[in-house]
């Protein structure tokens, strides 16, 4: 707004008025500030390729995009003023902990009686996640590939989730059962044992038990719209993508 419209303002509808107006252009900033930002990073994400680990230059770019769309928006969200926007359906970009590509098995596996000591590798293609934080209800499902013939499959972990009292932007969750799943209608689960090196006892799902004297799992959301979110931990930054 120019000098003289902006006196022009001034003028005719007073203080007031003016402030708003004042008000209404800062916000209009904001806005175009955030959106560059958003812009930015996703400029920034078109040179990471899933299933290929992002090397430590890609990584710190990814991180500096997201931490300039973190500061445009003025700082994190208060998650309990925002539950519509975080219900929903979810899917990962980018994670610098490399939850897309090849996970040793015997990692996914130490939840479960007899498993974490054996298998080769496991290819995550996509991570999924479902918040319904209104129901405490929280999901993870990664859509994998394990063994010499590829068996598709499906890692499912379930947990209950709250907004955290003191930190109104960190999520608080608590696993409560995991569970590999047949990827294809055709694939047995003896082929699935064998996919994931397991032994023809073990089960493939567990019920894990909760223990509220123990601290939660906590992820702190540091930014949040209607189709984006960036949650952060102590060592990784993961950017979502809101599909439903």
């Amino acid at each position: 707004m120019k000098f003289g419209m902006m006196m022009f303002v001034f003028a005719l509808t007073g203080p007031a008025a003016f402030g708003g107006a004042l008000a209404e252009d800062a916000k209009m900033a904001e806005a175009d500030g955030v959106a560059a930002a958003k812009a930015a990073l996703f400029e920034a994400l078109t040179d990471y390729r899933p299933g290929v680990p992002a090397n430590e230059e890609l990584t710190a770019r990814i991180d500096a995009a997201a931490a300039r769309l973190e500061q445009a928006a003025g700082g994190p969200p208060d998650l309990r003023a925002n539950l519509a926007r975080l219900s929903g359906q979810w899917v990962s970009l980018f994670s610098s902990q490399g939850v897309v590509g090849e996970i040793e098995v015997s990692f996914m596996t130490r939840a479960l009686p007899g498993g974490g000591h054996a298998g080769g590798k496991a290819l995550s293609q996509v991570v999924l996640q479902e918040l319904r934080p209104a129901e405490r209800f929280y999901r993870n499902m990664m859509v994998m590939t394990a063994g010499d013939r590829n068996i598709p499959l499906l890692h499912v972990a379930t947990a209950f989730t709250d907004v955290a009292e003191e930190a109104p932007n960190f999520l608080q969750v608590r696993f409560r059962r995991i569970e590999f799943l047949p990827g294809r209608a055709d694939v047995t689960l003896e082929q699935l044992r064998t996919a994931l090196a397991l032994p023809e006892a073990t089960p493939l799902a567990v019920n894990v038990p909760v223990d509220l004297s123990k601290p939660a799992a906590t992820s702190e959301v540091t930014y949040l719209d209607n189709d984006l979110r960036i949650n952060r931990g102590k060592t990784y930054v993961a950017i979502l993508r809101k599909v439903h």
